[in-house]
Order: C-alpha cells, then structure tokens, then sequence
C-alpha cells in the first residue's frame, strides 16, 4: 500500500478501503499493518495532543505486522 504522506485523510481511506478480507494471505495482512503503522506515525510526527497515543498505534500495528511474519516463518522452517 503506497499512498501519500501528505494527507492523512486519503491514507486513511485508502486504509479502510484496502483492508486485507478473510483469505488475504499472511504476507497482505502483515502489509497492510505496516501501512497502518506509518500513517499512525505520520499523524504523530505533525505533533499535537495525541501524538503518544498515534505513536502507541503506530507501535501496536508494526508489533502486529512482526508477529504475522514471524508466525509465517516459523511455519516454513518447519
């Protein structure tokens, strides 16, 4: 998912519009996390009062992302 920086409002969109459905392989789901992450990160960095709070989203989603990779290799290793 690659959207502009510029407007948080297009990327949430383009978030909610593009979330991964049931049987979107592990690879999507984990991407789409990680887009996830760098729009939270990119409303945190404009500062204001829930900067923290996007920042802990921001977090949350990449931990997510991670877990879904880790999950995948693990299965291919075995």
């Amino acid at each position: 998912m690659n959207v502009s920086p510029l407007n948080p409002m297009i990327e949430m969109t383009a978030l909610f519009y593009g979330r991964p459905g049931a049987g979107a392989s592990d690879e999507s789901v984990a991407a789409w996390y990680r887009a996830k992450g760098r729009m939270h990160e990119q409303v945190a960095a404009k500062g204001g009062p829930d900067a923290a709070q996007e920042f802990a989203y921001a977090a949350a989603s990449y931990e997510h992302a991670r877990r879904i990779e880790l999950r995948v290799s693990t299965e291919l290793a075995a």
